[in-house]
């Protein structure tokens, strides 16, 4: 079933350039028969944040991306770090990088290699953007946040990126707590933890700032100590979010363009249907009815699921574009 029916763009259509990453491609298998990829992939694990400032600048240069359209209230304001910002500070650090780091996961490597690719499978999953699909679920949930009861809430936003609906559920709701995964370690330094300051602690008090200072640590060090960050493959991240009871499983899964690719695809349902709290857990997942070049897209997650028999699927917005975009809402069965 359809919930919502939105057909103004956001944002242009992009289509995804991926490069494939030269590793073996054997296949093996999980618990549940489901085919994966075996490859060079970065392995799960978490990011624990104890200083400031990640390499961080003093000051960082931020630009308005989201503005909710609410009729009884001011409108909720969403910030993200430019990723002009973001690429001249790796360019800065990438001498003194290179001298110590030669492996192919370095920042600058990714700069590289995002000149002419989005994704780079093993090595770069797309994280530095901020794609049209993470705008729509933002847009979702200020239009949902009356019907859905987020209030001491345990939410996961996978393969997190700008991180902007986590960010939003994090800057607007009280009393959740919301921890955020993405494949590259440097995608969290450097664009999601910055976001999330930018949108609390550092929160601009007018729409035109465009840049933010980083003064206070503690304040920004109490804010992220109310997250959990992961990075690494999603194959293996279960065992590390410490998941003991079904008590500790997460009440909401948030994930934006992260079924691209037909090989990822059973390894990112396996984290939802194994960290999702039962019976009344919910994930949304915002993503294009196809991704051409790569092969993933609803369709094929949508024929994963009800292969397995667990979740219950429904449609709950839609909007009209070059590739029609889609958030889909698992429930238990």
């Amino acid at each position: 079933s359809t919930d919502l029916d939105l057909s103004e763009e956001i944002v242009p259509c992009v289509e995804t350039h991926v490069q494939e990453n030269n590793a073996s491609q054997l296949p093996h298998f999980n618990d549940n028969g489901l085919t994966l990829n075996k490859n060079s992939y970065i392995p799960a694990s978490e990011l624990v944040v104890t200083s400031l400032p990640f390499e961080l600048p003093s000051r960082l240069m931020i630009e308005n991306v989201f503005k909710s359209k609410m009729d009884d209230k001011e409108p909720i304001v969403l910030y993200r770090r430019c990723l002009s910002d973001v690429k001249f500070q790796i360019a800065q650090n990438d001498e003194l990088e290179n001298e110590v780091n030669e492996n192919s996961h370095s920042s600058a490597k990714i700069l590289e290699l995002t000149v002419d690719n989005d994704v780079v499978h093993g090595i770069y999953e797309g994280g530095l953007k901020t794609w049209e699909c993470s705008l729509d679920l933002v847009e979702y949930l200020s239009i949902k946040s009356k019907e859905i009861n987020f209030s001491g809430k345990k939410i996961l936003e996978l393969g997190c990126g700008s991180a902007l609906p986590g960010i939003y559920l994090l800057s607007t709701q009280h009393s959740i707590c919301v921890d955020f995964q993405d494949y590259n370690e440097h995608v969290l330094k450097l664009v999601t933890i910055p976001n999330i300051l930018i949108n609390t602690v550092l929160r601009p008090q007018s729409d035109n700032i465009s840049e933010l200072d980083i003064l206070e640590e503690t304040n920004c060090l109490d804010q992220l100590k109310n997250s959990r960050f992961f990075k690494g493959d999603w194959n293996g991240l279960t065992d590390i979010l410490n998941l003991y009871s079904n008590q500790e499983k997460y009440d909401i899964i948030l994930s934006s363009e992260t079924i691209y690719n037909l090989d990822s695809i059973p390894k990112l349902y396996n984290v939802i249907k194994n960290a999702l709290k039962y019976p009344n857990g919910i994930a949304y997942i915002a993503a294009k009815t196809i991704y051409f070049g790569v092969g993933g897209g609803i369709l094929s997650f949508c024929q994963l699921i009800e292969q397995d028999h667990v979740f219950e699927v429904n449609v709950v917005y839609t909007k009209t574009a070059h590739v029609r975009r889609e958030i889909l809402k698992l429930s238990f069965l």
